[in-house]
This record gives C-alpha cells, structure tokens and sequence, in this order.
C-alpha cells in the first residue's frame, strides 16, 4: 500500500511538472545572437521577448528558435545594471508568459527553471528557492524589486529561462551574471519596469546626484542644528565633476545632516529614495560646512 501511495505522488508530481512546461512551451524561446551557444528568452508581451544582457554576443542577426523554427528579431535595447536585454519580433505561435507582478514568493517554494536549446526542445531543471529578500542592488548599480535566489542549475543554453512556481506562473528570469557562484532570477516586477522604460524611452533612466558618501558619527559642532536622537551623519568623499552635486555646489567634505529636511537615514535608504525619484525631481541637502549651515538643492540627473 506504502509503494502504490509513493507511486501515486511519484505520478502526480511528474504530470504536474509535465503540465506546467507543455503550458509554457509556447511562451519560451532560444536566442541565437553569435557564438558557441545559445540563451533563453521569455515571450514577455506580443511581439516582445525578454533575455539576459550578459547572453547576447551581438545585436544584429538575431535569431529566434521556436520548436525549431528560425525567426528573425530585432535588438531593442539592454540595461547591463539588471542583467535585461528587450528583443522585438513578429510572429505567430508565440504567446506571453503569464505573471504576476508582486507575487510573494517564499524559501523552500518549489520552481521549475524552463528554457529551450538550441534545436528548439525544452530544457528544464527543477530546485527550490532558497533564499528571498527585499530590494536588491546588483554588483553593476541596478535596482532588483525583490531578491530571488533559487537553488537550481542552469545548463547550457537556460540563462534568460524562466522560473516558474506550481500556478505555471512566471516569476521572473534567471541570470547567472548577478552574483558569484549563483543564480539570481531577476523578478517580474524589475523585468516590467525596466520594459516600459525601454519601450518608451529608449533606455532605462538611472537617477544619480554625483557625489559620493560615507556615514560619519555626528560631529560635535553640528550637534546644534541636528535633533538629539541623530546619530549618524554622511560624508561626502566625492562629488563628480559637472555633475548634479557639483553643479548645485556641493563640496568634498561637506558634511550632510539633512535629506529633503529631514535627519539623513542610512546610506540604504537614500539609494532607495534616489531610485524611486524621477529624473528632473530636486532633493533639498542640508551641509555643514566650516561650522555653518548650507542648505542646497539638487536636481536628480539621468546618469545614462
């Protein structure tokens, strides 16, 4: 009786496998860009499919594979920052994967990772995810929504390949490009954005201000203009020349007390806020500089 139940399980969890990839297969493509092998994509949105930058060996003479059919796409642009590259195609029998934009994900949630070779079968790994966090910010600056690292494994030809949770929905693409040793899936919220922007503009906007800092204890003398419960305050160690903070005035030493007003939280904070602001938006400092008050405004500049 033990063994007919095993089996049973055995037999559901296969089917059930078998049915989330015969699901997908439509919506996962391989990408032949140059080179030696081939990557993964995902059919984002008609006539729009998602891959990995780090997998695209050159921007012309792109190629699709589709159940073995060749089909020619067209590069949109990349954002190296989150490891996205946006292609263009026209074609028939390609659907768009369904996600679920601000999906909760959990450790030890089971996930398929689906891709396609380079003679048009399916690829797939099974794993689980092994770790989630909060925003993210990758080694290149660029803004991930939510940390997802599955423990799978990419075989040759599955970066850019989706991973996929029970509901066959997609929750994002994985990239072995992201961190050492381990693959980061890039979730459906970044792909969404940085999509839009590409679509609309071309690129994807990355607020900066130019300058460079580094937390410092309060200084006694500033300790006048700063609310008693302050206790950190941030230096500025850099200011790039022409940039935003340069332009605004801001100096090498300058000590910041006050972001828009208000006591500066951590250095993580102020990358989350900078990431959120549009470019063009004006963020208000305030500095102590040779033991007086300097407030100055900052407009938020594309770093391009």
């Amino acid at each position: 009786m033990a063994a007919e139940t095993e089996r049973s399980l055995w037999t559901q969890l296969s089917s059930s496998f078998a049915d989330t990839i015969k699901a997908l297969e439509n919506s996962i493509v391989a990408i032949d860009s140059g080179g030696r092998s081939t990557s993964s994509g995902v059919v984002w949105r008609p006539g729009v499919i998602v891959t990995t930058h780090c997998a695209l060996r050159r921007r012309e003479g792109i190629k699709i594979i589709h159940t073995g059919e060749l089909l020619d796409a067209r590069f949109i642009a990349s954002d190296p920052t989150t490891d996205l590259a946006v292609l263009g195609i026209e074609a028939d029998g390609l659907t768009p994967a369904q996600c679920e934009k601000g999906l909760v994900t959990r450790a030890g949630e089971v996930v398929l990772s689906i891709g396609r070779s380079r003679l048009g079968d399916i690829s797939a790994s099974c794993g689980i995810i092994a770790r989630t966090g909060s925003a993210w910010r990758t080694w290149r600056g660029g803004a991930i929504d939510q940390l997802i690292r599955p423990d799978i494994r990419l075989y040759v030809g599955q970066s850019g390949s989706a991973l996929v949770n029970e509901g066959r929905q997609v929750l994002g693409i994985n990239s072995p490009a992201l961190a050492r040793q381990a693959v980061i899936t890039i979730p459906a919220q970044t792909i969404d954005r940085v999509v839009d922007a590409i679509l609309e503009l071309g690129h994807v906007p990355h607020p900066f201000l130019g300058l460079a800092m580094q937390p410092i204890p309060v200084p006694e003398p500033a300790r006048e203009i700063l609310p008693a419960e302050a206790e950190e305050v941030l230096l500025v160690t850099h200011v790039e020349p022409k940039g935003p903070a340069a332009l605004a005035g801001v100096m090498v030493g300058d000590v910041i007390v006050a972001f828009n007003g208000k006591p500066v939280p951590g250095m993580r904070e102020i990358l989350d806020r900078l990431r959120a602001s549009r470019i063009g938006d004006t963020i208000s400092l305030t500095v102590f500089r040779g033991g007086a008050r300097v407030d100055l405004t900052v407009s938020v500049a594309d770093r391009g």
